[in-house]
């Protein structure tokens, strides 16, 4: 039950020790009783968290019917949210075409969720637990890894056209899925730390400011990451023979400085360096320059109208990696700036 803000007396026991009385209905709504222990935990914000010291958490259930649902991405995306919310149970119940809904659920739990077991299973039903916990991977951790596995993407995306090296090109475009996993883990985790202080502050996050900075940035990774794929899943479609080594040396040159914004953005965020971060913010204004210069270049050339399309959004995906990066050493200077109050 939702409790209004009361006003409670400070008062002096023992002649050291200040005491407050606790609102009766709270005290019952969360099944305290005298004797019980309470956990006193001084937040960032000069308030307290009160969290009582014995209560055990049953894990959290969801249940999705998915006997009215027309496809399975319909019960795939209400299985995916209630994975984001932290439901450590989900259960579900089906109708027609039983067999396609698992095996696309399966599908998506294996290539693009982290931690989840299918522990009961019937015709019409399947229980999916989740049993890797958020300290099991901490978010720094985990932001760190999806960043190292973002940037090799981007580089091997661009070594592949060098090299012209589809087989590597194909491999890059696997990766996502990994990249995916990963994502939807770190918002799953962070989910849980907004509505948490608890887990918020043994995550090693110090507030909500803070988590929301980590969800945005985790996410422009993401989508760095996907226009990697893209690069090397064009690369897989082009003749790359047709396009000349000073072309691909102009290209690489730019993929280098994209990705230099990117490693100078993640670096600002470790450190919480405003100057790094501004700079990472003006060099994209070279970079879309340097851009338009390739672009018209490719424009001049006698190369079919396939291989000059591939070639412009390659050079797109790479301003956007570098526009992202962007964003990040944005989210960077909020926070390193502190909170008013």
């Amino acid at each position: 039950m939702r409790q209004g803000i009361q006003l409670r007396k400070v008062q002096l026991t023992g002649g050291s020790t200040y005491i407050i009385s606790l609102p009766k209905e709270w005290a019952s709504d969360v099944g305290i009783r005298p004797g019980d222990y309470i956990q006193v935990i001084p937040q960032p914000d000069q308030t307290l968290l009160l969290v009582p010291g014995e209560k055990v958490e049953e894990p959290s259930e969801a249940l999705i019917d998915a006997v009215s649902a027309k496809t399975p991405e319909e019960v795939v995306r209400e299985f995916i949210a209630c994975y984001l919310t932290g439901y450590d149970i989900i259960k579900l119940k089906f109708g027609k075409r039983v067999d396609e809904y698992k095996a696309r659920l399966k599908d998506v739990m294996r290539s693009k969720l982290i931690g989840l077991e299918t522990i009961e299973e019937s015709t019409n039903q399947m229980v999916v637990r989740c049993f890797l916990g958020y300290m099991d991977f901490p978010i720094k951790d985990a932001l760190k890894r999806i960043h190292s596995m973002a940037l090799s993407m981007c580089i091997d995306a661009i070594r592949s056209l060098k090299d012209q090296d589809k087989s590597l090109a194909k491999d890059v475009v696997q990766r996502d899925d990994e990249i995916d996993r990963l994502y939807l883990f770190v918002v799953r985790g962070l989910k849980l730390a907004v509505e948490n202080r608890i887990i918020m502050k043994e995550m090693g996050l110090t507030s909500p400011r803070e988590c929301l900075g980590y969800r945005l940035i985790v996410k422009s990774i993401e989508r760095i990451a996907d226009h990697a794929a893209r690069i090397a899943g064009i690369i897989l479609s082009l003749s790359l023979s047709k396009i000349n080594s000073g072309l691909i040396k102009d290209i690489s040159g730019i993929a280098e400085k994209s990705y230099t914004i990117y490693r100078d953005a993640i670096d600002s965020l470790y450190k919480l360096d405003i100057k790094q971060a501004n700079d990472s913010i003006m060099n994209v204004k070279e970079l879309v320059k340097m851009e338009k210069d390739i672009v018209e270049k490719i424009f001049k050339l006698r190369l079919d109208v396939e291989t000059i399309t591939g070639l412009r959004l390659i050079l797109e995906s790479l301003k956007r990696i570098a526009e992202y990066a962007a964003d990040i050493a944005e989210i960077v200077i909020n926070l390193a700036i502190k909170p008013a109050c």
